[in-house]
């Protein structure tokens, strides 16, 4: 099974639903046609916005994760520069723990 593409109509519509006309998500669901977990999603984003949030929280983590991307990439360069530096005899030790 599919999904079908929802237009920002459709969207506005179903949010008007639940947030001016008090629907329950279900029914809202039902009179749309859209999915429960989209719809939930949706309101929650809306209820955000209006209470004058600006970034959503998913792009705060999306930062937070490229920072630390980048931290681990450096870290694993820093960590290649020092194996190569390490006596033959010691080089075996660590290989053997991969």
């Amino acid at each position: 099974m599919g999904y079908r593409v929802v237009t920002s109509e459709e969207k506005a519509e179903a949010i008007r639903l639940v947030v001016e006309m008090h629907y329950s998500v279900p029914k809202a669901c039902e009179a749309t046609g859209v999915g429960p977990t989209a719809l939930r999603r949706w309101v929650l984003r809306w209820r955000r916005e209006q209470d004058g949030i600006s970034q959503p929280p998913r792009l705060q983590d999306q930062e937070l994760i490229e920072s630390l991307q980048a931290k681990l990439a450096l870290l694993e360069a820093e960590n290649q520069v020092l194996k190569k530096q390490l006596p033959s005899h010691l080089k075996v030790l660590f290989s053997r723990t991969k």
